[in-house]
């Protein structure tokens, strides 16, 4: 085939239906296809079909954010919270060779050491006002911390 020949064959092609051709011959190969033209009205409904589904899974999202919420209060209504008292870096041991003051699971009193915030090269201890079981551990070593970020839940000891 020539290149007329092949100029041809794509405009005979074009005003058809047809949206792919494949020819083959011993020593030539042909692939074409074109985009099917969207109408308006079927861009239209493809769009609201989104829409629709995307306002359902928000719908099922808020649903789940908000009985993620309920059921977060509910746990965090018999829990203690120790919020940092200033802005500064955490730290959960004494040196980074040294074991962490508390884990998870610990027991531990009103007193006890639970971590250290440095600000401004001083370091903060900070400690447990109550007698409880450590339940989370919120913030890693080296963390940022804000004023009064949660930093331990405690389960309050009766």
């Amino acid at each position: 085939m020539n290149i007329n020949e092949i100029k041809e064959l794509i405009l005979t092609i074009d005003k058809t239906n047809l949206t792919y051709v494949n020819l083959k011959d011993k020593d030539f190969s042909l692939e074409v296809s074109k985009l099917k033209e969207l109408s308006n009205s079927s861009i239209n409904q493809q769009v609201e079909s989104i829409q629709k589904d995307n306002d359902n899974v928000d719908q099922e999202k808020l649903s789940n954010n908000v009985n993620n919420s309920t059921e977060s209060i509910i746990e965090n209504k018999d829990l203690h919270l120790i919020t940092s008292p200033i802005m500064g870096t955490y730290y959960g041991s004494p040196s980074p060779e040294a074991d962490c003051f508390v884990k998870v699971g610990d027991k531990v009193k009103a007193g006890d050491t639970l971590c250290i915030i440095e600000a401004m090269k001083l370091m903060n201890e900070i400690i447990s006002d109550i007698d409880g079981e450590i339940v989370e551990i919120v913030s890693k070593d080296e963390d940022l911390v804000e004023y009064n970020q949660v930093l331990f839940k405690i389960k309050e000891f009766n």
